[in-house]
């Protein structure tokens, strides 16, 4: 059993992602059919979680990921501490499938006129 979207192998009896909260697929050549896209990456929690809030609210399955962004120099980086804007230490994916690709990048595209709303008021 795999899930198509994270391509996490479960054992037999299992019939959902724990993950992706999706129906699971009973061979990898079905998993191999499943397309997956990358709908967002970037270093903003709040704007991660707005994306995945939407995709919820949608009912669009997904993928999200955090990584540890690699930083050069962090001797540097505790040196000079006091006078340097912290910056982001993670970054986040978020992935969804081929199928629904169109239906999320529309819940992107409304989420970040919303935010450029939000700033043209301030």
């Amino acid at each position: 059993m795999y899930c198509p979207l994270c391509k996490a192998e479960y054992r037999q009896g299992f019939t959902t992602c724990s993950d992706c909260q999706i129906a699971l697929v009973a061979t990898q050549q079905e998993v191999d059919a499943v397309a997956v896209d990358r709908l967002w990456t970037g270093d903003n929690r709040k704007k991660m979680e707005k994306i995945l809030d939407g995709l919820m609210d949608a009912e669009i399955p997904f993928r999200s990921k955090e990584t540890p962004k690699s930083q050069p120099w962090p001797w540097l980086s505790m040196l000079l501490f006091r006078f340097m804007k912290p910056r982001p230490t993670f970054e986040f994916h978020i992935d969804v499938m081929n199928k629904d690709s169109a239906k999320s990048k529309e819940v992107l595209r409304k989420i970040e006129d919303a935010e450029k709303v939000d700033e043209e008021e301030d």
